[in-house]
C-alpha cells in the first residue's frame, strides 16, 4: 500500500472539513453574484485574504488526495477577477465531493436499528474495521 491509501483523516480533520466547506459554499454564493454583475471585477487584498483563509486549510487537508495538484490558492500579486475565484472555488468543491465519497461510507460492521449499515466518517480513530472488534 502507498502512503496515500494508508492515510485516513482524523476526527479533528473532519470537524475542520465541515467548518470550511460551509464557509467555502458561502463564499461561492457571494462570488457567483459578484461575477454575474461584473465578471471582470477584481478582488481587493482583503477579499483575497478572506478566501485564502478558507482555501489553505482545505488544501492542506487534501494534501493526500489526487486532486491536491489542481487546488490553488489565490495569488495576491495576480489580482484575480471574480470569475477566477469562482473557478478556483469550483475546483475545491469537486475535491470536497471526492473526499466525502472516499471517507464517508456505509459501515457494514455498524448497523442501525433496522439492521442496515450506518453511514459514518472513516477516520484514524475509527477505521472501517473499527466496529468489527466491538461486535
Amino acid at each position: 500500500m502507498t502512503e496515500q491509501t494508508d492515510w485516513l483523516p482524523t476526527g479533528k480533520n473532519i470537524e475542520e472539513y465541515k467548518l470550511h466547506i460551509d464557509l467555502l459554499h458561502s463564499q461561492r454564493k457571494e462570488f457567483d453574484l459578484l461575477s454575474k454583475k461584473k465578471a471582470d471585477g477584481q478582488l481587493n487584498p482583503m477579499k483575497i485574504k478572506m478566501v485564502n483563509r478558507v482555501l489553505e486549510p482545505l488544501r492542506e487537508l487534501f494534501s493526500h488526495e489526487e486532486s491536491h495538484t489542481f487546488l490553488d490558492i489565490i495569488d495576491e500579486d495576480d489580482i484575480p477577477t471574480y470569475s477566477d475565484v469562482v473557478l478556483v472555488i469550483s475546483q475545491y468543491e469537486t475535491a470536497i465531493k471526492k473526499f466525502k465519497t472516499r471517507y464517508y461510507l456505509k459501515d457494514h460492521y455498524l448497523l442501525n436499528e433496522y439492521g442496515r449499515p450506518k453511514e459514518r466518517w472513516i477516520t484514524q480513530e475509527e477505521p472501517h474495521e473499527y466496529w468489527a472488534d466491538k461486535r
